[in-house]
């Protein structure tokens, strides 16, 4: 019985080192290329354009509104060393929130930054909602980033509370006084359809 013992102490634990040993005799080579070639990721362009996935930028305004702008990509334009910075966003979304917790959101297709002109311009089907009910749409918008100012121009489709708004453009900025909010006006052809509450 001990001779037994003896035996398959020894015999237990080389089956085992051969039957590990096999595994990775008998494994599939891995070839790096395909695994690159079978991804959705370009390398080349990865290396010539760097970028940042999932990026966050956030300011505050001379009229304390809050201004919060996220895209699902970021690029450099130009030197990234050299200021002031110039950035390129794929599919940037944004909230700006005034002093009386009112808010104004905004997404397009595409995006810069451009801090020599103090701009944010967003592009490609470009949506805009506020906390009070308005839903815009608009080919361009752009925001001033160190103050309340944006426009939307290249013709304004949406609704709000007082029905549904056509115009060839808008403005938002901040609204004087102590109240803390905005005023939201539309210029050009404006056409208003009034929708009364039933």
């Amino acid at each position: 019985m001990d001779s037994l013992l003896r035996l398959a102490r020894l015999t237990l634990p080389l089956g085992a080192l051969v039957l590990l040993s096999t595994v990775f005799l008998l494994s599939r080579n891995i070839d790096p290329q395909r695994a690159i070639d079978l991804s959705d990721l370009d390398v080349t362009e990865l290396a010539r354009q760097p970028r940042i996935g999932t990026a966050r930028i956030a300011t505050v305004t001379r009229e304390d509104t809050a201004l919060v702008i996220e895209a699902e990509t970021l690029r450099s334009v130009g030197d990234p060393q050299t200021s002031p910075v110039h950035l390129s966003l794929d599919a940037p979304t944004g909230e700006m929130e005034f002093p009386s917790g009112r808010i104004a959101s905004f997404r397009a297709a595409t995006g810069a930054l451009d801090q020599s002109r103090d701009l944010l311009e967003l592009r490609g089907a470009v949506e805009l909602q506020t906390s009070d009910g308005f839903r815009l749409s608009m080919p361009m918008l752009v925001s001033a980033l160190q103050r309340t100012h944006v426009t939307g121009t290249g013709g304004i489709k949406g609704d709000g509370p007082p029905g549904r708004i056509t115009a060839d453009r808008l403005e938002l900025t901040a609204k004087s006084g102590e109240t803390g909010g905005y005023l939201l006006a539309f210029t050009g052809d404006v056409r208003l359809i009034y929708l009364p509450e039933d």
